[in-house]
């Protein structure tokens, strides 16, 4: 019998480095508003809820491994393998995935079914993008005002919920809205130096911005820091909720703005550069 001989080899061990490259994409996908497009209209006359809380992913529990289990030993004869047939490609089907009313648009990618407007300012200086799963609306000049708009429902009433974040200067204001239609929109704006305001918007006969309350919170993280921002709109009612605290809910007895879209927002006065990064936007019944 031949002997066999064993040989050593040496071996070399490379570690390679994977970079990761985050990139951001400018929120383009979507453009401005069609204005021949008609979106789906629903109405909720749902209980209120509690302020809802930004949803977390659920722990991935990964299987345990089974204990092997023995064979007894067998005079059966061993049988040889047999080659497995070869599996023919087949077409995936594309996966369509259809809009909802209420969830939750964490931005990991550019959503096509939301669309920007600036509706006072300069757009040349307002970049409004999506990264690293967060909104970010950068504005480099002043008196500015950007928003996006969810394109695909109108609400009559309705719960909004953002968490913002401000990365520059504290001179800026974050907003949302509420019934947003040709007859005007509902708004909140929550500065960084501590203060809000409520608004009705109305488009008929050039009436404009009108202030329906306004006033100073303990609740708002002033500075460099993120706040969670809640806004209902129920009935002729619109109450602004400030980090998981009711702050002020005010009766519009005069305007009465029936439906339309809800959105975010950011504006710069007069410091720039204004950054404001959006984690999540949460749409559920008020």
């Amino acid at each position: 019998m031949r002997t066999k001989t064993i040989k050593t080899l040496s071996a070399i061990l490379i570690v390679l480095v994977l970079v990761t490259i985050s990139c951001e994409f400018s929120f383009d996908l979507g453009g401005k508003k069609n204005k021949t497009a008609t979106p789906v209209t629903q109405q909720v006359t749902s209980a209120p809820l509690e302020p809802a809380v930004k949803p977390t992913e659920a722990a991935v529990t990964l299987p345990t491994a089974a204990k092997p289990t023995s064979v007894p030993p067998t005079n059966a004869p061993i049988q040889q393998p047999t080659e497995a047939p070869v599996q023919q490609p087949t077409d995936t089907p594309e996966v369509v995935y259809e809009s909802e009313p209420y969830y939750t648009e964490q931005f990991d990618y550019v959503p096509d079914n939301w669309y920007f407007e600036v509706l006072k300012g300069n757009e040349k200086k307002t970049d409004i993008s999506v990264g690293k799963g967060q909104l970010t609306f950068t504005i480099e000049d002043y008196d500015t005002y950007a928003y996006v708009f969810y394109d695909d429902y109108t609400y009559t009433d309705v719960y909004i919920e953002t968490s913002a974040k401000n990365r520059g200067v504290n001179d800026n204001m974050i907003s949302l809205v509420c019934r947003y239609s040709d007859s005007g929109f509902y708004e909140v704006n929550i500065t960084n130096g501590g203060l809000y305001d409520i608004y009705a918007y109305v488009s008929t006969l050039n009436i404009g911005y009108q202030r329906l309350y306004n006033g100073g919170s303990k609740n708002i993280n002033m500075g460099l820091k993120s706040n969670v921002f809640g806004m209902t709109c129920k009935g002729n009612e619109i109450s602004l909720y400030i980090n998981g605290k009711l702050e002020r809910t005010v009766a519009d007895n005069k305007y009465n703005l029936p439906e339309g879209r809800i959105g975010v927002g950011a504006s710069s006065f007069n410091s720039t550069p204004v950054v404001i990064d959006f984690d999540y936007v949460y749409i559920d019944v008020p």
